[in-house]
């Protein structure tokens, strides 16, 4: 990825300003071709698709705004705000990239708008980490996004601090330090980078399960992928483990390594397992992930149906 070097805090928060003012006068629309202003706006309307795509994310918000009044709503559009500020941010790109960031970032929000209106909103905000520089000739790329859990009706600071703190951990790590080797000040390799985007599911009526993917480089041969779970109850504003799904009579855990292990051949699986990032619950599935140096596929993927007997019945994760 090839972006244009420099600090974009600024501009990102002149555009949420700007951006911010605009909404609250007159709520957010569909963009108008007719008279595009930026060059975000100008790479959108050159390209019927991503006219289309940008016209269904607006329906969508239109559609999940319509629902809802009140506190709610203000969230949505601040919300909303925040994350076009954030899409501008990021898509200043090379000419040959900003089509490419637009399309995907438009799709996941179109799908993320969608999600929050399928059950009672839970007022849960996309915060995000964008930067761009150099180090001693080392460019880095910074391109994080996040969620932030706004409801007030239980204390969700330890989560937020958590998902926050992760996210920042990863774009501080980007930034090459002082001993990253800089070829002699003649460096033109690929930028180091930290992307992270995540994606929300409802497995029972009382949590959200945060899915996490991440793509770093941070020098040397080769970067690293992977994907990260937390998920949340929202009786209680905590994270709930794999102790807080499964009965503790069930003997889950070994279940669990009988599973895993027919397709994971690492020593390390009993310890990789015990780790509570590594389970992501999904609707209609658990999704176990390993990275590239584990011995194994991505993911592991199991039904509840086939798990069903070792849940807990009022658990986040219901039999």
């Amino acid at each position: 990825m090839d972006r244009s070097l420099f600090d974009r805090g600024a501009l990102s928060g002149a555009l949420l300003l700007a951006l911010a003012g605009a909404a609250l006068a007159q709520g957010i629309s569909p963009l108008d071709c007719s008279k595009p202003a930026t060059s975000i706006d100008r790479a959108i309307c050159g390209n019927p698709e991503l006219v289309a795509a940008d016209r269904g994310m607006a329906a969508a918000y239109a559609a999940l705004a319509g629902k809802l009044a009140g506190a709610a709503k203000e969230h949505l559009l601040g919300d909303q705000t925040r994350w076009l500020a954030n899409r501008a941010a990021a898509c200043v790109v090379e000419p040959s990239e900003m089509e490419d960031c637009l399309e995907s970032r438009n799709r996941d929000r179109t799908a993320q708008l969608e999600w929050l209106g399928e059950a009672a909103y839970p007022f849960i905000s996309e915060q995000a980490i964008v930067r761009v520089g150099k180090v001693r000739g080392i460019p880095y790329v910074v391109d994080a996004s996040y969620p932030q859990f706004d409801g007030r009706t239980v204390d969700f600071g330890a989560v937020n601090r958590q998902l926050a703190s992760s996210a920042g951990e990863g774009a501080d790590r980007a930034v090459p330090g002082p001993d990253a080797d800089n070829d002699g000040g003649n460096y033109n390799g690929p930028a180091w980078r930290y992307e992270q985007a995540f994606t929300l599911y409802r497995p029972g009526p009382n949590a959200v399960s945060v899915k996490v993917a991440y793509n770093a480089y941070e020098g040397g041969a080769h970067g690293i992928v992977g994907i990260s779970g937390m998920l949340v109850d929202l009786r209680t504003g905590k994270s709930v483990g794999p102790e807080g799904v499964f009965l503790p009579t069930s003997n889950w855990f070994r279940e669990l390594m009988r599973i895993v292990g027919a397709d994971v051949n690492t020593p390390s699986l009993s310890d990789i397992l015990r780790q509570p990032n590594r389970y992501v619950f999904l609707e209609d599935r658990l999704e176990l992930s390993f990275n590239q140096y584990e011995g194994g596929p991505y993911t592991v993927e199991i039904a509840y149906d086939r798990l069903r007997p070792l849940l807990r019945v009022d658990g986040p994760v219901p039999r």
